[in-house]
């Protein structure tokens, strides 16, 4: 069986071509005891085998596409490690999308027992990831109440037609006019990276504790901001800081979206897929100012940005290119053109708890994360389970560039941890 590779497929393909990031999604559970690895095994096997684009390869060209591969290749989808640095070393090596499966998951077999994860981002965004994880937990109790379970099949339209199909003509022509070219803008700054040298994949992270994050949501609250608008704050703030700017210095960040949003109550979404697309904001570097008076001039650009429904410009420009040259002349465009941002920040939700459990038993800690960027590229990652938030960032960079990373994601998990505790003791 043959499935079409729709246009953000190919976009991120383009991505890892390009040299921006390695197109993999990536997760982290830890436990308190450790999973059955047999029964896990026939969880990721049966998991992998209801998802037809899991269970297959990429196959690039003229037409590129999606082919099945035998069901019995899912089982090679299982590894166990031995060691953390075994555990690690799997975190940071991508799958191959043209062998398929497009998704691989690693069991630390040690007292401290903890599940990796890595999907191919060219099958879908985070939404979609935290779809799969559901599913295997579903997988997982399901065979072991009863060894015949099998999950049901997902599967579905994956391409933007449906978000598109919600805007009249009117507005799709708007967001073109309005949005489109602020929104492909790169910035012209980069984070101080070191030029050559050895490089070794990497993840840091910062976590903030649930008291923190309820004031900062009651902060942001209070200011008619949002969770996501307070984060952004705070990242500018730290790049303020690491960055060196001059007072009136102008910094563009870029954050992803989940155009979801845009397909209405009730809609059919279970096909795992990529829906997301990239707004533009900006800020002034203004020395001195309060922690509230960052987050009050996020939330006004903010407020601008949705004013011209946020992201739809991306997907009716690549809609555009696709018809009109077709998709073997729009890829070596894209290829040319594709202007992407050095400085982003993607907020990937919340893990829901209440889903990510395995026969009765729940992590004790969880976090996800996009694609590994390569200099001189950097994306800041926020997700939430139970309560507790964790910022992360990865590169494929020098022993330098880990320091300096490190001190950034210290200067943005101060900024929210100031904040938070100031908002704690009014």
């Amino acid at each position: 069986m043959k499935f079409r590779a729709e246009v953000f497929d190919q976009i991120q393909w383009l991505f890892k071509a390009n040299g921006f990031n390695d197109h993999q999604l990536h997760c982290l559970l830890r436990f308190e005891r450790g999973l059955d690895l047999a029964l896990l095994r026939q969880a990721v096997a049966a998991s992998i085998a209801a998802v037809p684009i899991l269970c297959s390869r990429y196959v690039p060209g003229a037409n590129p596409c999606w082919e099945s591969i035998d069901p019995r290749a899912c089982g090679q989808a299982f590894a166990v490690a031995q060691t953390v640095a075994e555990l690690e070393q799997f975190l940071v090596s991508p799958v191959d999308e043209s062998l398929g499966p497009q998704l691989r998951v690693c069991a630390l077999a040690a007292q401290n027992f903890a599940l990796a994860f890595k999907m191919n981002h060219m099958v879908c965004d985070a939404v979609g990831f935290k779809q799969y994880l559901y599913l295997l937990c579903e997988s997982y109790s399901g065979l072991a109440r009863d060894p015949r379970y099998h999950p049901a099949t997902v599967a579905g339209d994956r391409s933007f037609d449906g978000v598109l199909a919600n805007f009249s003509l009117g507005a799709k022509l708007r967001s073109l006019f309005l949005s489109s070219e602020r929104d492909n803008l790169a910035g012209e700054i980069q984070f101080p990276f070191s030029s050559g040298g050895s490089t070794q994949p990497f993840f840091l992270t910062r976590a903030l504790c649930p008291e923190k994050v309820v004031a900062l949501k009651n902060l942001g609250r209070q200011r008619g901001a949002t969770l996501n608008d307070v984060l952004l704050a705070a990242f500018y703030r730290g790049l303020f800081r690491q960055l060196n700017l001059p007072p009136g210095g102008v910094l563009q960040l870029p954050i992803m979206v989940d155009m979801r949003r845009y397909l209405g109550v009730g809609a059919n979404c279970s096909s795992l897929t990529n829906l997301s697309s990239r707004v533009n904001t900006e800020l002034e570097f203004r020395p001195g100012e309060p922690f509230s008076g960052t987050v009050s001039r996020v939330k006004a650009v903010m407020d601008e940005r949705k004013k011209n429904h946020l992201g739809i410009d991306s997907f009716v420009q690549l809609a555009l290119l696709y018809r009109f040259f077709g998709g073997r002349i729009a890829r070596r465009l894209l290829r040319r053109k594709m202007n992407n941002p050095y400085l982003c920040m993607t907020n990937l939700g919340i893990l829901d708890a209440a889903r990510l459990g395995f026969g009765g038993q729940a992590p004790l800690e969880a976090w996800m994360c996009g694609s590994l960027k390569y200099r001189p590229y950097l994306q800041l990652a926020v997700s939430i389970y139970a309560g507790v938030m964790t910022l992360n960032v990865n590169l494929a960079g020098s022993a330098e560039d880990r320091n300096r990373m490190q001190a950034l994601l210290d200067a943005v998990g101060e900024e929210l941890s100031a904040a938070a505790c100031a908002e704690i003791s009014a």
